[in-house]
């Protein structure tokens, strides 16, 4: 799973359903280091929701 960082937040590329980060020129990257937040929607896995 690939990774990019936007505004100190880290998404999921490409981005959950509900999340509204776009990736213009950010880094791909394939680990998720410490220091970042985690975006809820990209990162958490929501009770109730399935992913389709």
């Amino acid at each position: 799973m690939l990774y990019f960082i936007k505004h100190n937040t880290i998404h999921t590329y490409p981005v959950a359903k509900g999340c509204a980060a776009v990736r213009e020129q950010e880094q791909l990257r394939d680990t998720v280091p410490y220091e970042v937040q985690e975006c809820p929607y990209c990162m958490k896995v929501w009770p109730g929701k399935k992913e389709e």
